[in-house]
């Protein structure tokens, strides 16, 4: 089975837990709403009466794209160019971008997302919008 999303929301770096004075600990406001707009986003997409991809299912992510609009300094030239702009300023790829994306859909996408074994396709680069796509085949 082969799953295609396109999430169209910008991708925010997942943050470490805060710890309040009194030592309590919380996740910002920020991530906790990234995620949830996620979990919209992708439950529109998915058919009617789809489950989550079971626990011991390997699951392959065969493509990952982290798009994000221009910077409002970026030249015309560039933006209407063919040639791909990627993004080499953080958030960093692999572990911030992908922890906060891979939590939100545990539960809608998949049960664990421990169960993802593979990822290939795996990029982030600019354009006239932000949107995430994903694809996952299991």
């Amino acid at each position: 089975m082969i799953i295609k999303l396109n999430i169209p929301i910008k991708a925010v770096p997942h943050q470490s837990v805060r710890m309040t004075r009194t030592g309590r600990a919380y996740q910002p406001k920020k991530i906790i709403d990234y995620k949830q707009q996620i979990k919209e986003a992708v439950r529109e997409q998915l058919p009617d009466g789809f489950l989550a991809i079971e626990e011991n299912t390997p699951i392959f992510v065969t493509k990952l794209h982290y798009v994000f609009k221009y910077p409002s300094n970026t030249p015309k030239y560039k933006k209407d160019s063919d040639e791909i702009l990627y993004k080499f300023t953080k958030p960093d790829l692999h572990d911030n971008l992908n922890k906060a994306l891979f939590d939100a859909l545990e539960g809608v996408l998949w049960q664990r997302d421990q169960n993802v074994v593979a990822m290939d396709d795996v990029k982030k680069y600019y354009s006239d919008t932000d949107y995430i796509i994903l694809e996952v085949k299991c």
